[in-house]
């Protein structure tokens, strides 16, 4: 990984966010950082293992949210496991200016831990899981999202009624 890397990011509407971005480069800089500043638009690609330090700033973006969703074991602490996923994710979208609306967190098999791990803890066996009924449950999570909010974003003619 090189060293003394920095990567600026940002989306502007109206100039401010463009603003704070080019003191966030000129502030590293100063500091002695090699730094790359780049507005945001649809084609971008980042590999943001390239540098030490990013920052990534944005307003919101209306008309756009966002939905993280994840698996986990949750051997110790039931759904807890997943939060800290969820809201890494969720985090990622508030950045980039997108609106979290909800998340979708299921118990799921994992695979490369011990069969005690699957088999022993607050679920069960979950060897099989996620099951069909979870994943109708995932399907009816969706829809109920979909309902909130397709009076509200751009989201088409949708078929809710299955």
């Amino acid at each position: 990984m090189p060293e003394g890397k920095a990567l600026v990011l940002f989306c502007t509407k109206n100039g401010n966010t463009e603003k704070v971005a080019q003191r966030i480069h000129d502030t590293l800089r100063k500091a002695g950082m090699e730094v790359s500043i780049t507005r945001i638009n649809k084609d971008l690609e980042v590999e943001y293992l390239n540098y030490n330090l990013s920052f990534l700033g944005a307003p919101e973006v209306p008309g756009v949210a966002a939905v993280p969703f994840c698996t986990f074991g949750g051997v110790h602490t039931d759904y807890n496991e997943a939060v800290p996923m969820l809201k890494h994710i969720g985090q990622y979208f508030e950045h980039e200016g997108i609106r979290v609306v909800d998340d979708v967190a299921v118990v799921g098999v994992f695979p490369e831990a011990d069969e005690s791990y699957n088999t022993e803890w607050i679920f069960g066996d979950i060897r099989r899981r996620p099951d069909e009924h979870e994943l109708l449950e995932v399907e009816g999570k969706v829809r109920g999202i979909l309902r909130r909010l397709h009076r509200v974003l751009p989201l088409g003619n949708l078929d809710l009624g299955h």
